[in-house]
């Protein structure tokens, strides 16, 4: 099994959290003082591949690679706590393929 870990918006960080778990901590985003929470959003990452899905109270996920500084960060709208748990599901058993298959956009500058 492939080593990934969460960091919660209190900065503490899980390693191979539960499917039961990783629910709980995306709760996080529809409480009330995560908007003063020194992270207001929720992360996992896979360790071997350097993926990364962030996730925000908005509504918005972003996905990156920190081992491609040079890649730009990915990101979805409108992600909803259920499907946030499915990229993160996907994203902790290293699915990377299947990942970049949804509607991904980037900021164009």
């Amino acid at each position: 099994m492939d080593l990934y870990h969460t960091t919660d918006m209190h900065g503490i960080s899980e390693l191979n959290p539960s499917v039961a778990r990783m629910d709980e901590l995306i709760e996080q985003l529809d409480e009330p003082s995560i908007d003063e929470a020194a992270h207001p959003d929720l992360a996992l990452v896979h360790d071997a591949s350097g993926w990364s899905i962030t996730l925000y109270p908005s509504g918005i996920a972003t996905l990156e690679n920190f081992e491609h500084a040079d890649d730009a960060p990915r990101y979805l709208r409108d992600v909803t706590r259920d499907n946030a748990l499915l990229l993160w599901r996907a994203l902790s058993r290293g699915e990377i393929d299947a990942l970049l298959q949804h509607p991904w956009q980037r900021n164009q500058s």
